[in-house]
């Protein structure tokens, strides 16, 4: 008896859970499919009836993991725009996010991105864009923030996790954050 739609749209989800969660914490070369099948408990044969090859779900868990990110949430009505950039700026210039278990694709696999193949780089960038765009979005028209500085802003946050991931002493872990955080804030305006 074949499988229903919805069934094959959850082992879909749960295959690239499992490879945003390896990969973004060991990169493409260290993860090999059966890693992650077996992350997810699920067979290789099961990959196949969803993906083409490694690469192919690389760059689909990349553009998942974009998805489902904190910036992808849908903003609680009870705070302002900005209020909501705020919030979601703080978050991603903590500890908890450096040391998490839902990394953004974004800072985790900066140097990874840049090895792969030219599909890849490109869903990096779009996923990069879109980000400066909901940022950008969340400070409305009644904003002094160009897209170049919200593009200093995404450039600025991303380097911060990315070099933080790669630090042991948490105390200048929590500085690198304190200090782009305030940075940012001037940035755009004082939020």
């Amino acid at each position: 008896m074949p499988y229903t739609p919805e069934h094959k749209a959850a082992s879909r989800k749960k295959i690239l859970e499992s490879a945003r969660a390896l990969f973004s914490t060991k990169g493409y070369q260290a993860i090999s499919v059966d890693q992650v099948m077996e992350n997810c408990a699920m067979t290789r044969g099961a990959f196949y009836a969803h993906f083409k090859s490694k690469a192919e779900l690389y760059n689909e868990a990349l553009m998942f993991a974009a998805t489902n990110s904190e910036l992808a949430q849908i903003k609680p009505h009870a705070l302002s725009s900005r209020a909501w950039l705020g919030q979601l700026l703080d978050r991603y210039l903590s500890l908890a996010h450096v040391m998490g278990e839902k990394p953004c694709p974004l800072a985790f696999l900066v140097t990874d991105i840049a090895t792969r193949d030219s599909k890849t780089k490109k869903t990096y960038s779009r996923t990069f864009e879109n980000m400066n765009k909901v940022m950008l979005g969340y400070l409305g028209d009644n904003t002094t923030c160009t897209k170049q500085t919200m593009l200093s802003v995404t450039a600025l946050i991303i380097g911060a996790v990315a070099v933080a991931r790669s630090i042991e002493d948490r105390q200048l872990i929590k500085q690198i954050l304190d200090s782009c955080r305030e940075q940012v804030r001037i940035l755009l305006g004082g939020i």
